[in-house]
């Protein structure tokens, strides 16, 4: 027995039509705003969807995007340069417009979507930026950015925002 779904205009069908698709306006302003805004127009014109996203990552970002995204998370590039697995000299040998390798491009993607939620949860920007920098008591008193250099603690870290959405203490 097939279930049924009543959507918005009030038809059965099937299915449920995708909630996100009135989100991806303004998800996408956001996700340009933290990746350097109107230089990467051409990169994130199709909105935000995963397969967009892994092109992206794919092709490649530019180094003006990592850049962008260290001065949204309120940190230096030494810094990023570590959540990013390489050496700051490595990243201070490109030009603003070179184009980052698909591994640093994907976190870089990681990240921006990561501190977009972050934003979401927390309320402003200046709010997250303190959370990144906060000892919390769930990470054994180290602070949300010892753990943003894997995926794994990407993840770990989207719990938390999670739970501090629904207002479970953490």
């Amino acid at each position: 027995m097939k279930t049924k779904y009543v959507v918005d205009d009030g038809s059965k069908t099937p299915y449920v039509s995708d909630v996100a698709v009135p989100y991806l306006t303004s998800s996408t302003y956001q996700l340009k705003s933290i990746l350097g805004g109107k230089a990467n127009d051409a990169l994130l014109s199709d909105g935000d969807s995963d397969i967009h996203l892994i092109h992206i990552a794919r092709t490649g970002l530019p180094k003006d995007a990592m850049i962008s995204l260290a001065k949204y998370l309120g940190i230096t590039l030494d810094q990023i340069a570590l959540l990013l697995h390489t050496s700051y000299r490595n990243l201070a040998r490109k030009e603003g417009q070179d184009m980052m390798d698909p591994h640093k491009s994907e976190m870089i993607l990681e990240l921006a979507t990561f501190a977009q939620r972050g934003v979401e949860v927390l309320g402003s920007h200046q709010s997250f930026k303190d959370w990144l920098q906060s000892p919390i008591r769930a990470l054994d008193f180290k602070t949300p950015l010892d753990y943003l250099d894997t995926t794994f603690g990407i993840k770990m870290l989207l719990k938390i925002l999670g739970r501090l959405e629904h207002g479970v203490f953490s």
